[in-house]
Order: C-alpha cells, then sequence, then structure tokens
C-alpha cells in the first residue's frame, strides 16, 4: 500500500475522518477500482486503529465505492459500462431535477459568483483542483433548489464516475469540451432559460457516461 494521506486533525469523528480520506483518495483515482483495502494496512497508513478503518470501508460500500466480498476482504469497486451508463442517466434525472427548481431562484449575485467560480476554473490547472472548483460551480447552482438529499445523491455518484475520469483526463480533451458547456450553461441561467438549462445539464451528464463506458471498454492505465 502505498504513502496515504492522513486525515486532517481535529475535524469530526475517528470514522469520520477516515472516511472522508478515503473517499477523497478514492475519488481522486489513489485508490484504484479492483485495490484492495486491507484494514490493517489502512490503519498504519492514516494513523487511526482498525475501527474507525471498519466503520469507514462500511460506510464507502453503502456509497457504492467499496465492495466487501465474503472471506476475501474489500475492495475498491470497479464499475462496469453498464453500471457507468446508469449512474450517469441517474445523475442526469437528479441534475435535470436540481436546475429546473434552482432556475427561478437564482440571483444576479448568484450569477455573479458562479462566473466568478467558472473564471477560476478555467484557470486551473492541477488536476484536483480543476475537479475540486468543476464540483464547486455546479454546486452553487444546485445549492438555491435547496433539495440537500439529491445534493448528497448527486455528490456520491458524481465521485463514483468521476474518479475514471480523474484517471484518465491527463489524456483526455474532455476539460475543453466541460468548460465550453460550463460557459453555455451559464449562458443559458443569465437568460433565464429554464428548459435549455436542463437539457444541458442532462446531455451533458449522459456524455461524459458515454466517455467513461468507453474508458472502461478500451482499459485505463492506472
Amino acid at each position: 500500500m502505498r504513502q496515504l494521506m492522513q486525515p486532517e486533525a481535529g475535524t469530526g469523528t475517528a470514522v469520520e475522518r477516515t472516511y472522508e480520506a478515503l473517499r477523497e483518495q478514492i475519488g481522486r483515482g489513489e485508490l484504484k477500482p479492483g485495490e484492495a483495502l486491507r484494514q490493517d494496512h489502512l490503519a498504519a497508513a492514516l494513523g487511526v486503529s482498525h475501527v474507525p478503518v471498519r466503520e469507514a470501508l462500511t460506510m464507502l460500500a453503502s456509497d457504492g465505492l467499496a465492495t466487501s466480498r465474503t472471506n476475501r476482504g474489500t475492495v475498491v469497486t470497479a464499475l462496469t459500462e453498464d453500471d457507468a451508463l446508469e449512474l450517469a442517466d441517474f445523475r442526469a434525472l437528479l441534475e435535470g431535477r436540481l436546475m429546473a427548481l434552482a432556475m427561478p431562484n437564482l440571483s444576479r449575485a448568484d450569477l455573479a459568483r458562479a462566473r466568478a467560480a467558472l473564471d477560476a476554473l478555467e484557470t486551473a490547472t492541477d488536476l484536483t483542483d480543476i475537479v475540486t472548483r468543476n464540483a464547486a460551480f455546479h454546486g452553487m447552482l444546485y445549492a438555491k433548489a435547496e433539495r440537500p438529499y439529491f445534493q448528497r445523491a448527486v455528490a456520491t455518484a458524481r465521485l463514483n464516475l468521476g474518479r475514471y475520469l480523474f484517471l484518465t483526463w491527463q489524456k483526455q480533451d474532455n476539460v475543453t469540451r466541460s468548460h465550453d458547456e460550463h460557459r453555455e450553461l451559464l449562458r443559458l441561467c443569465e437568460a433565464g432559460d429554464d428548459a435549455g438549462a436542463v437539457a444541458l445539464v442532462q446531455a451533458h451528464n449522459r456524455a461524459t457516461g458515454e466517455q467513461i463506458a468507453r474508458i472502461i471498454r478500451e482499459g485505463w492505465e492506472g
């Protein structure tokens, strides 16, 4: 097991910190699909006891990010092509609904903040920063829907899919396409085009699902 980033001290319980650390490392592709999650190795690497690791793995399994195998331990969940397409469709439905609910509540100030977030996203060069700022941009818009359960479900689905893109974005032309679609989404929001914004969000998610399904089909390089 490679050296892993230890959970930040002083924030949340040991279980919460361990869960967040492992969740982030799966999302960044540091723990890859199919990789074994051995409790003793993780506990030593993260500087915690076995108890928070065991509970964190249970939480990751409920998110679909880890899979527990009887008498064979736990591994990072690997998606199939069908999984990727289903998760993308799930995201399209939820994010389309969030966008529809958010549109009437977006103020000029909200849109100005979203534009500033998009400017920062487009100037980011570090891949981790790009992924974080991308989620933040969408989150700013969806927050105005005031549907926290929807947003949590979207965040988990985004992480589950995004780790595959994270592993390959260095070799994909995804960033330019994403920036173009973000600019168009912001334009639609500013124009008050509810139907257009919803349609773009849904198309964006389904296109991402197709891309990830292709990545899975062709194989990614760890």
